[in-house]
């Protein structure tokens, strides 16, 4: 499947999404004047953001495995599972030396070794969809729609005394949510779907426009579905809202056409560096920029500092893989003149 420009705005749109939700806990919430903007924005978005980078992965399942089983494997080991061990000793290695208490190195690692790490999960959870989807794809919609949402709902969190505890317990629970956009990207390519025709069409336009709004209305109005609504968000909360989350995506692939923007298409082409690196400037602020200030002029500042950097750090990283340097944190695979990233 060769690239194309809307599917690198998708992906750019949903990396944005994900920098600004976590700018917000770099924060620590105290995002000044941007607060009731902030708080519906991350709120009407948390059923979709993740999906539409696994729905954008999934578009390039069909171009791999046409490869070859051995070649398509080998390239998600280079490409997804590489960088992912890479990334684990990165973050699980700072958490350990900044830690002002001694850290039990096991209990800091097996949580990102086993899909909790609080960037890394993406990673090893798109590496068993790339797995899974062998097998998986071969399985009606009805069906993968009801295992993915039966676990979503019933998967047990991850106990909080145990060595495997994170910061999201209930990542099982997500990643079951997670695969059916997943699943639902191959098939789009696997049964020829021309997406830029099919958005064009009104009832499907329209149609999805107005899921998204009523998902939209449904977690603002809500209160127990807001991220918000208690302490832990749980995504067994989602689960109801799987169907019109999916019926989302067309709108938001139209947008993406729509879309000129070479700051986002820019993003989306480099979205793996800018998915696992801007988290360290979320890191370092959040060190910083807990307490509230005096000032709501003051957090606002803090709040679009985080942001900026959020975003310069990855690009002047791209800057520097643009010169061969730098390329083993992301990819074993030989530099290109443009990155697939986690295609």
């Amino acid at each position: 499947m060769q690239r194309m420009n809307w599917v690198d705005n998708l992906r750019g749109m949903s990396i944005l999404a994900v920098i600004f939700l976590h700018c917000t806990f770099a924060v620590n919430g105290n995002v000044g004047h941007f607060y009731v903007a902030s708080e519906a924005i991350n709120d009407v978005l948390m059923p979709v953001r993740l999906g539409l980078m696994f729905f954008v992965s999934g578009l390039f399942v069909e171009a791999g495995l046409k490869r070859g089983l051995a070649a398509f494997t080998k390239n998600k080991v280079k490409s997804i599972l590489y960088p992912f061990v890479i990334w684990v000793g990165v973050y699980a290695g700072t958490k350990i030396v900044l830690s002002h208490h001694d850290q039990d190195v096991l209990s800091v690692l097996l949580p990102h070794l086993t899909g909790g790490g609080d960037i890394t999960w993406f990673l090893h959870s798109l590496f068993v969809f790339f797995i899974m989807i062998i097998v998986a794809r071969r399985m009606p919609f009805w069906l993968i729609l009801s295992l993915c949402l039966a676990g979503s709902w019933l998967l047990p969190a991850v106990p909080a005394d145990s060595v495997f505890a994170s910061f999201d317990n209930s990542h099982f629970n997500k990643s079951s949510y997670l695969f059916i956009f997943f699943w639902l990207g191959d098939a789009v390519v696997r049964h020829k779907l021309d997406m830029p025709l099919l958005v064009k069409k009104a009832w499907v336009l329209y149609g999805s426009a107005a899921a998204f709004i009523l998902l939209a209305s449904l977690m603002l109005f809500v209160p127990a579905l807001g991220q918000h609504a208690e302490e832990h968000f749980s995504w067994a909360r989602m689960t109801p809202l799987a169907p019109l989350a999916l019926a989302s995506v067309p709108l938001f692939a139209f947008l993406a056409m729509r879309t000129h923007s070479r700051v986002i298409g820019y993003i989306g082409t480099h979205s793996i560096v800018f998915y696992l690196s801007h988290f360290m400037v979320i890191k370092l602020c959040a060190r910083y920029f807990q307490e509230p200030s005096s000032s709501l002029w003051i957090d606002d500042g803090k709040y679009l500092f985080s942001f900026a950097c959020a975003l310069l750090l990855p690009w002047g990283i791209c800057q520097l893989r643009n010169h061969g340097w730098l390329n083993f944190l992301f990819t074993l695979k030989k530099p290109a003149k443009r990155s697939l990233a986690t295609s």
